[in-house]
């Protein structure tokens, strides 16, 4: 699946390599990349073992140095990178967020912290203790002073469930780290987390194998592991998903009561229920499934939805179809009541009404077995009556997010190659919708508690790092963090970025991004032509910690990147067009989108040219690479985990849904002509100019 490369792939020190070797005329070279394999039990992770004194953060390691450099791909990793802000569940007067630091400067170690953050004064508390190969993650603000969370802080170094209590006066107080208390001790990892509004149930998961408990599960582990097995048997898909083998255990979610005891600390009132057992199925789904947008508790916290795929046959290969199940916890002995099985394409992200036990809200989409169909607004009263939202509107719903009085939704979306914030108001009479936030990309609104026109959120673009912002009721934002300043003060960077449009294939409007070079324009620059995967993805107004922009921007080249034929966020017929269409309309798009950015932007040098893409970029490359119209426009090309022979790939993919829905509904065998009219391998022939491939095991 060519979108593999745009969600959590790491290939960090790859992309320096390819920084060195961009201009450069070498012969083909190819960079296999490994990580390292991951214990068949999962079991604690590797820890990375230094001194207490060895914490240094980047404000102090940027402060020290003398002299402001050019920006690399170094600095980039060494970002701080912020995440889940959440107001005060009271008063909304402070903030809580997630930030990961890396080891300064070797970045040989990296931990994720609570930090909390004054709304009227500005001071910003590190709440828990930073220690390398320590992530905190999952935080639920319960009350005034309660924190519950994920981490890996447990002696065992598996992630479970702490407890965090805040000091009635935080500021003068806290004076060195407050240290959680652990609430769970399983001999399994807790991977996510989610706890009702009243504090009474919690849900959690862990991987199990479906007839197993917990322990039950841990045991066989262990005897499997001790067993020195190398060897499975498979008799179903999925064999191996994205860089994982599928060998038995599942994410399962548990509901279990919790209760405060006498001192405070919560504890399991219950015993927990594995909501699925022995359902062979996922929840969340994999690979990128997480409870905060996957599960949902109602208002009252005596419901809970959850989304699951069916896993059960391999019929799963070749299909998108996810579903929500509701599940009534007021009375025992309650089974999962599917409400979207009607619909075979892809149901998910459950919300309930924060005020309304009847009502929830979900995503869905109508076109089977095509994953980058466009996703809409449900709404689900409980009588088993759903409403389309926005039916009409040619968008693509990423997240909804409910305001507290549950009178109106969020909406985070793509459009035009920004993550945008819409406001749908009157959810139940007019309807009323606005934009709320145009540029840049904006992620994880968390609404105010007391005003539900104000809200938090991370926010970045091509220019910024991810920073949490605050938006205010009178239309202002304003960052209110700043972790990074000193590192940014003592790099160069380019200042802008900016869109430009041409006339595409078929004669449609399509549109780029130009990066000028950090150094200016005033003399001849070479130039990076950057080809997104996907193929149905786009280049966001967004900071990447891969790709980045200023990446190449700051060692002199100058940026096009063209959002061809099938990206999305330019409405879903343009990204349906690229179905059947792999090598005509993007490679048009591209060519025409090339001449037009040398002609528009004079200073850059058409004669020390790459081009380099990942994925379908990668794809892109070989294709490229085969037709001299195009691939004599470059020195050299770059191609990274791209697809060398597509009809290879439908015979080896693992997600036989995502090829043979883009070749045009086809199987390699009822169609092969289908996987061979784009394919790369028949044009090796035309090969004359030099490439770098970089390759990772694992895609």
């Amino acid at each position: 699946m060519f979108q593999q490369e745009f969600k959590y792939k790491k290939f960090f020190w790859s992309i320096v390599l390819l920084l060195g070797a961009v201009i450069v005329l070498v012969p083909t070279l190819v960079i296999a990349t490994k990580r390292a394999k991951d214990s068949p039990d999962r079991t604690a992770p590797a820890v990375t073992t230094r001194n207490a004194d060895d914490y240094q953060s980047n404000s102090d390691y940027y402060q020290s140095l003398k002299n402001v450099h050019d920006f690399s791909q170094l600095d980039n990793l060494r970002l701080d990178r912020l995440s889940s802000p959440r107001f005060h569940p009271i008063n909304g007067k402070s903030v809580i967020y997630l930030r990961r630091q890396y080891h300064m400067p070797d970045l040989r170690g990296s931990t994720t912290t609570l930090h909390w953050l004054d709304l009227e004064t500005n001071n910003n508390i590190q709440l828990t203790r930073p220690i390398w190969g320590i992530h905190d993650r999952q935080f639920f603000w319960i009350d005034n002073d309660t924190i519950l969370f994920l981490s890996n802080r447990a002696s065992s170094g598996l992630t479970q469930i702490f407890q965090l209590m805040l000091p009635v006066d935080l500021l003068k107080a806290t004076t060195t780290f407050i240290e959680p208390i652990q609430i769970t001790n399983y001999s399994l990892n807790i991977d996510n987390l989610l706890v009702n509004r009243q504090a009474s149930r919690l849900a959690f998961s862990c991987q199990v194998y479906p007839n197993l408990t917990i322990e039950e599960t841990f045991t066989q582990k262990t005897t499997e592991k001790n067993s020195g097995r190398t060897v499975y048997q498979f008799d179903k898909l999925f064999i191996r998903h994205w860089d994982e083998y599928m060998i038995g255990p599942r994410h399962h979610p548990f509901l279990v009561s919790v209760e405060r005891q006498a001192n405070r600390i919560f504890k399991f009132s219950s015993e927990p229920i594995d909501v699925l057992f022995n359902v062979d199925s996922d929840s969340p789904t994999r690979p990128f499934g997480d409870a905060k947008t996957q599960w949902s508790f109602s208002a009252t916290g005596n419901s809970f939805a959850y989304t699951r795929q069916y896993d059960e046959t391999s019929a799963v290969a070749w299909s998108t179809n996810m579903d929500i199940y509701t599940i009534d916890l007021s009375k025992s002995g309650q089974t999962s009541v599917c409400i979207t099985c009607d619909n075979l394409a892809t149901d998910t992200d459950p919300s309930y009404s924060p005020t309304d036990d009847n009502v929830l809200v979900y995503r869905s989409q109508s076109k089977q077995g095509y994953e980058s169909d466009q996703f809409k607004i449900k709404l689900y009263n409980g009588s088993n009556s759903r409403i389309t939202l926005l039916d009409d509107w040619d968008r693509s719903i990423q997240v909804v997010t409910w305001s507290f009085d549950g009178q109106s939704l969020f909406l985070e979306l793509g459009e035009e190659a920004r993550h945008v914030i819409y406001h749908l108001f009157n959810l139940f009479t007019s309807q009323s919708l606005t934009r709320l936030i145009s540029n840049g990309t904006s992620h994880e609104i968390n609404v105010h508690p007391m005003n539900s026109r104000m809200f938090i959120f991370t926010h970045q673009s091509f220019i910024e790092p991810i920073n949490i912002y605050l938006y205010s009721s009178d239309g202002l934002m304003r960052s209110i963090t700043d972790h990074n300043q000193a590192l940014l003060a003592k790099v160069n960077m380019s200042p802008m970025a900016e869109t430009f449009s041409f006339s595409g294939a078929q004669g449609d409007e399509v549109w780029g991004w130009h990066m000028p070079p950090s150094n200016g324009t005033d003399k001849r620059a070479p130039l990076a032509f950057l080809i997104h995967g996907g193929p149905q993805s786009s280049w966001y107004d967004a900071w990447s910690y891969r790709w980045n922009f200023q990446s190449f921007s700051s060692q002199g080249y100058a940026v096009i990147a063209i959002n061809f034929h099938g990206s999305d966020s330019y409405g879903q017929n343009f990204t349906d067009s690229i179905i059947g269409e792999y090598g005509s309309l993007p490679f048009e798009d591209l060519q025409l989108g090339l001449s037009y950015a040398l002609k528009k932007f004079s200073y850059i040098d058409p004669n020390r040219a790459v081009a380099l893409g990942a994925s379908y970029g990668g794809y892109m490359i070989y294709w490229i690479a085969g037709h001299p119209e195009m691939s004599l426009r470059f020195k050299t090309l770059i191609s990274h985990n791209g697809v060398f022979d597509t009809r290879a790939m439908g015979y080896s993919t693992e997600e036989l849904w995502f090829t043979e829905h883009d070749v045009g509904g086809y199987t390699p065998w009822s169609n092969p002509d289908a996987y061979e009219l784009y394919n790369p391998v028949h044009h090796v022939a035309n090969w004359t100019q030099p490439m770098l491939i970089i390759l990772g095991a694992h895609d």
